[in-house]
């Protein structure tokens, strides 16, 4: 399968000569190449990046971005250095950086630009009144970015918390190996040194208790206390035991219980497993920090100030700005306007509302001018809050939590056993000595380390493919999978529909380009957008570099703006021309006066790779769809797709796909759908993913995302699944062999602080060993 030159994500190609998994892609590519910028790709290197799609296409509305510089620059001179953090999707990689902070240089009075791809800041420094943030905001978007107000408490990450905690501990469980070592060559106890070495050794190891090993202590006792064991719990008993005993045995002068290296080393080793998992899954979570359609402040003509969605009521005149889906049931008071009501019934064509008619919460408002409605239910009543806040509850995993209770049981009774038969053999100091090397070197390693190793390797595959995991769990609930449902619109099919003749278009005059350009700018209408992405960088340059012309709308019949004399118009067949023959062959006409100058075809179109993708997962996995749309649409992608018409489930509400899940679901279900009509779904699904969509609800509650426009990753990724299963299983069986094994040589008294130093990193070696091996890019 070749990948886009662009962002490096797999797509299904036409023909030898295509390059491009979007349209968004190859726009961006030749700005880069013409900016002479191509050093991008080099820092890229062979990472997967999100795919531009319709990005550099959008019109975005940034009088907020104005209200900050102002805000930021109040009260300071011109040439004054002032700076402000903002939050910009699209970062990926070490190339984004470059390429962002670059061309902010380029602006008149910048002077600092800090991205980071991890957490998805953006911190900028200009001179005050000397800089246009918004002809940058602009001018990143055009390569694929998008700047927005920075997200609340996005520097409080877990993962950046422990950044810090490990990068001391390494340097503390160095300085107690180093310090340690001597001891362990032979060194006299009469040294002059040694008392020192020895006091170090113990700083080192009270630093790192203090830095470190707090974090897994306080996090253990949160599970006692909630009586739900976790993987810290093993970790935070075998530090205390080993500090304690080591401080015990330093004080008494009892050389066997002088574990002070090892804790310092272990909870270096753990911290670095624990980081590993996290940074990951943050750095996906942080991937997409698109703002909600949802307006979460709400403006109204008979108001000064604006309201919240929770003081909504029955009644309030509110206003809608284009783009933005409708909160509550309300009731068009302006003239007719055309919405989308994808997000409630799966269907992508727009409908035309007239005065008087109720529109239902969660229509999206297509057109170019604000509307006004009046509401008729409060917020709390409303679908849309329903879909907007419901949670899905996340699964637990009771056999891991019925291993780990089983574990310390086991652990803490063969300890406590041992105590007791060397203290009745060889007294209390021996006897202490063998309980606290049981609590040693009894590792958790293969859950500690490896387990976040192999899960860090699963989603590096992954992201080679563009999906991008944000619930650890997930690996586990793959391998359990047994029915697949799908959404249709949107998940199945591409989310726009295709341009059957983009010969057209390219065939048009520069008059007629022009004209097709100014039509399709600022419209949501999804047939809009396809010609606008058709029209390529031909298209840009021309709104670039021309006076912006307006295009009204006209509900139901399309768009239509006068340069000069002339009339233009785009909509459907028959709607401006006289020609009413052959209306059928085509659905849209662009129109000079009456007077047809292009026909332009569409068609809804699977997604590439969707028919192959299905037939493979259909040998062992149950298909099912569930979709808002007509019947008649349903069953024929159910045909082509090679899915019973007895799976296929059309003109559901949102509510009647959460039961329908519910019905399926024995906790093997994956749900892969992309609109709010699918959120309820979400909550009763197994596993979730969902596409990266222009406008979507559910990024942020499903276990993964994926990017571009094929789904043939999906039998790699299930397939991947019970790989890590397998792999994870055979460095779990060689955990248990080497704690049988240790824990018998503790308990026989052969487990000497060296030995336990040596063994316990040396196992965590092997377990990491046998994950990268069994993990390997095999594809």
């Amino acid at each position: 399968m070749p990948t886009c030159i662009h962002c490096a994500t797999p797509f299904s190609a036409s023909s030898e000569q295509e390059k491009f998994c979007c349209r968004g892609c190859e726009f961006v590519y030749e700005l880069i190449q013409s900016e002479g910028l191509d050093r991008f790709y080099d820092l890229r290197s062979d990472s997967t990046i999100r795919p531009v799609r319709s990005t550099p296409f959008e019109t975005r509305d940034l009088a907020w971005l104005e209200e900050l510089k102002t805000k930021t620059e109040d009260g300071h001179v011109s040439g004054d250095t002032v700076e402000s953090d903002f939050s910009l999707e699209g970062l990926s990689c070490v190339g984004c950086v470059w390429l962002v902070e670059n061309i902010f240089k380029r602006q008149p009075g910048a002077l600092e630009a800090a991205a980071h791809p991890t957490t998805g800041l953006l911190r900028l420094e200009w001179k005050a009144g000397q800089t246009d943030l918004e002809d940058f905001a602009k001018e990143i978007a055009s390569f694929g970015y998008t700047l927005a107000p920075r997200k609340a408490g996005i520097n409080h990450s877990e993962a950046r918390q422990l950044v810090s905690k490990l990068g001391l501990c390494a340097a503390f469980a160095m300085n107690g190996m180093v310090f340690t070592l001597p001891a362990y060559l032979g060194m006299p106890d009469d040294f002059p040194f040694a008392g020192i070495f020895q006091l170090v050794v113990f700083l080192s190891s009270t630093l790192a208790m203090l830095v470190g090993g707090s974090y897994f202590i306080k996090r253990a006792w949160v599970s006692l206390r909630m009586r739900s064991p976790h993987i810290d719990l093993p970790i935070a008993l075998g530090i205390i035991f080993a500090f304690i005993g080591s401080i015990i045995g330093w004080v008494m002068d009892i050389e066997g219980l002088l574990y002070f290296d090892f804790v310092a080393t272990f909870i270096f080793l753990m911290l670095a497993g624990r980081y590993l998992q996290l940074a990951t899954i943050e750095k996906n979570r942080n991937r997409l920090q698109r703002s909600k359609p949802v307006p979460e402040i709400i403006h109204s003509p008979d108001r000064v100030e604006p309201f919240t969605l929770s003081e909504i009521s029955p009644g309030i005149r509110i206003r809608l700005d284009p783009g933005q889906s409708l909160p509550v049931a309300s009731t068009l008071d302006s003239s007719s306007a055309d919405f989308s009501l994808e997000w409630i019934n799966g269907e992508a064509e727009s409908q035309t509302f007239h005065p008087g008619r109720q529109l239902p919460a969660g229509a999206i408002y297509l057109g170019t001018e604000p509307v006004i409605l009046t509401t008729e239910e409060t917020w709390d009543d409303s679908l849309l809050a329903k879909l907007t806040t419901s949670e899905r509850t996340q699964s637990r995993i009771p056999a891991l939590e019925k291993l780990l209770k089983i574990y310390l049981f086991a652990i803490i009774g063969i300890g406590i056993t041992g105590f007791f038969v060397w203290l009745s053999i060889a007294g209390a100091a021996p006897a202490l000595q063998i309980m606290i090397s049981v609590f040693v070197v009894s590792c958790p390693c293969a859950l500690g380390v490896a387990l976040p190793l192999a899960d860090e390797l699963a989603n590096a595959r992954m992201e080679r493919s563009g999906v991008f995991i944000r619930e650890p769990l997930i690996w586990s609930r793959l391998r359990k999978i047994r029915t697949i449902i799908f959404d249709k619109t949107g998940t199945l099919t591409l989310e726009r529909p295709v341009l059957l003749n983009p010969e057209t278009v390219a065939g048009l005059s520069s008059e007629a380009t022009f004209a097709l350009a100014h039509l399709t700018r600022a419209s949501l209408h999804p047939i809009s957008r396809s010609l606008l992405e058709s029209l390529g960088s031909k298209g840009q340059s021309i709104l670039r570099n021309s006076d912006k012309i307006t295009a009204r709308d006209i509900p139901g019949m399309g768009r239509i703006f006068e340069n000069g004399s002339e009339s233009w118009t785009l909509g459907r067949p028959g709607w401006a021309s006289e020609n009413a023959a052959n209306q059928d062959t085509h659905d849209v006409e662009l129109c000079l006066g009456k007077n047809i100058i292009a026909r332009f075809q569409f068609e809804e179109s699977l997604r590439p790779d969707a028919i192959a993708a299905t037939r493979i997962l259909a040998k062992h996995h149950r298909l099912v769809i569930l979709s808002g749309d007509r019947q008649g649409k349903v069953h024929t992608a159910a045909a082509a797709l090679g899915i019973e018409d007895s799976d296929a489930h059309f003109s559901l509400t949102p509510e009647q796909k959460e039961d329908l899940v519910r019905d399926l679901d024995h906790h093997d279900t994956l749900y892969l759908g992309d609109g709010a009509n699918d959120s309820l779904a979400f909550n009763a699904a197994h596993a979730t993913g969902t596409p990266v969509v222009d406008r979507s609800l559910l990024e942020s509650k499903s276990d993964f995302f994926f990017l571009g426009q094929s789904l043939r990753f999906l039998p790699m990724m299930l397939d991947l699944a019970k790989q890590r299963s397998r792999t994870v299983t055979i460095a779990f069986i060689f955990a248990v062999i080497y704690n049988l094994t240790a824990i018998a040589v503790a308990l026989c008294g052969y487990m000497t602080p060296l030995a336990a130093a040596i063994v316990m990193p040396l196992s965590s070696v092997i377990s990491l060993a046998i994950v990268a091996s069994g993990l390997r890019g095999r594809r």
